[in-house]
């Protein structure tokens, strides 16, 4: 049993708190600090500081453009990977097809995103976006894009599958 300082209430081995008065029952030697204990403490705490070197955090530049789509309904920002090529469209777990970009997320389904609906095409630095006969189409700055047949994208561009309206932003 454990007796209680302020009350003198008896209390079972392991209380932390008094169930009469609430005072802590922690072993007096290690509630106990005093001026002299907090100052040591507090040379420590500054010996360990001097001793520590504070690097400034890394800064992560990008190498080479970066590639993002934003979805405009809500306004969901999709940064890309720069490769040859990304595919477009939604998730099929079922035919285990996951595209590049997924809609499935943004309502591609009710707005129309095929499963495998476009594609966007790098080549020598430049960007273009090819429909791969899509069922409701794709379309750049509201023309649309016939299938099989890459159209150059650019910075700003508004892209359109089916129903779908995103913007490409490219940092060079």
């Amino acid at each position: 049993m454990i007796i209680c300082s302020h009350c003198q209430a008896q209390q079972l081995e392991g209380t932390i708190f008094c169930t009469v008065c609430g005072a802590s029952l922690l072993s007096a030697r290690s509630q106990r600090q005093t001026t002299a204990s907090l100052n040591r403490a507090a040379e420590v705490a500054q010996q360990i500081e001097d001793e520590v070197t504070i690097l400034p955090a890394p800064t992560h530049e990008v190498a080479g453009p970066a590639l993002a789509l934003v979805v405009i309904s809500s306004g969901r920002r999709i940064e890309l990977p720069v490769a040859p090529e990304l595919i477009i469209g939604r998730k099929d777990q079922q035919r285990n097809f996951f595209p590049d970009v997924d809609f499935s997320l943004d309502g591609g389904y009710d707005a129309g995103v095929s499963r495998r609906h476009a594609r966007i095409i790098c080549e020598n630095g430049s960007y273009a976006i090819e429909d791969l006969g899509s069922s409701n189409g794709t379309f750049l700055n509201r023309q649309r894009v016939p299938p099989s047949q890459p159209m150059p994208l650019r910075h700003g561009d508004e892209v359109q599958f089916g129903m779908l309206l995103v913007r490409f932003e490219l940092k060079l």
